[in-house]
């Protein structure tokens, strides 16, 4: 029997040119059952996202989705045009929470490449930075954020990964 290898996904460091965007597909319905799972999952004590008494009280018509799940939701969704062929994530900066997420939202992402550098230790990796912003099914920015990516470079990976 042939050996099986897993299909090569996503992009190489040459592959990402200077200010290429991204619309990333699908985007993803955030349910009340996964904010409430979520807050309680990683013990969030706020009572903003899991009290309707407490959040209406605040002016909100419900519970909000708590902001690190909307960011992770965001997230997620870039990762198939960004970083399949990561090595590692170096960082996040720029996190900007700028409308409330609710139960029921519809949250997509685009990313826009802000610059490209070889590594300057290891030549089979380089430096992606990108901005992402996340928006709602009404067009509005939920949140933005700029994060820099460890990504492959294809000769140097492309040998270690043949039969």
């Amino acid at each position: 029997m042939p050996e099986r290898k897993a299909p090569t996904r996503g992009r190489y460091y040459e592959d990402f040119e200077l200010g290429a965007r991204f619309a990333h597909h699908w985007g993803r319905t955030i349910t009340e059952g996964e904010a409430q799972l979520f807050s309680t999952w990683t013990m969030n004590a706020n009572p903003l996202y899991f009290n309707r008494v407490y959040a209406r009280s605040l002016g909100h018509p419900a519970c909000p989705v708590n902001p690190l799940l909307s960011m992770n939701v965001v997230f997620g969704l870039s990762v198939e045009d960004l970083s399949e062929q990561a090595i590692a994530h170096l960082g996040y900066w720029k996190l900007r929470f700028l409308e409330p997420v609710y139960p029921g939202d519809t949250l997509f992402s685009d990313s826009e490449l802000l610059d490209l550098r070889p590594s300057e230790s290891k030549p089979d990796r380089g430096i992606v930075h990108v901005r992402t912003r996340g928006t709602n099914q009404d067009g509005k920015t939920v949140l933005e954020y700029e994060r820099k990516i460890l990504v492959k470079r294809r000769a140097a990976h492309a040998a270690r990964e043949a039969p």
